[in-house]
């Protein structure tokens, strides 16, 4: 029996293009390193950042325990499904870790969530996550 070519090919392709994502991720975050780049945490409280995968900043993020501000610092349209999907994460972490949250929209834009009662590294990095997922891919 001959080996098929076509499918070697195709694994090796998307073998490469992995690779190659894989090594621009690591090159971001060599190169947030080498621009001194390093949340603020404190124990009054820290702020980080939400960025795009070419290392725009998308949002800022304000955690003083227990409120967690999330401030869109570039016009961002959300389409429904993000929006679905943000508020599905939300009402979880609601009925989970018992948090109370508001989202702002400017006319279509999102501007900012506020999220009370987040009294945990777990939540909010768990929250953080979720979020930079959306906004990553909205943006």
């Amino acid at each position: 029996m001959e080996p098929n070519t076509d499918e070697l090919r195709k694994f090796l392709e998307n073998k490469i293009s992995n690779l190659k994502k894989e090594l621009e991720y690591y090159e971001y975050l060599l190169s947030l390193l080498e621009s001194g780049f390093s949340p603020v945490k404190g124990s009054k409280g820290s702020i980080d950042y939400i960025k795009s995968r070419k290392g725009e900043i998308i949002a800022e993020v304000y955690y003083t325990p227990p409120l967690m501000k999330i401030i869109v610092r570039r016009k961002l349209t959300l389409s429904k499904a993000y929006i679905n999907a943000l508020s599905k994460i939300l009402e979880d972490s609601k009925n989970n870790d018992k948090i109370d949250y508001n989202i702002v929209f400017d006319k279509d834009d999102l501007k900012e969530i506020s999220i009370n009662n987040v009294n945990d590294d777990l939540c909010y990095n768990k929250i953080k996550i979720a979020l930079q997922t959306i906004l990553e891919r909205a943006s």
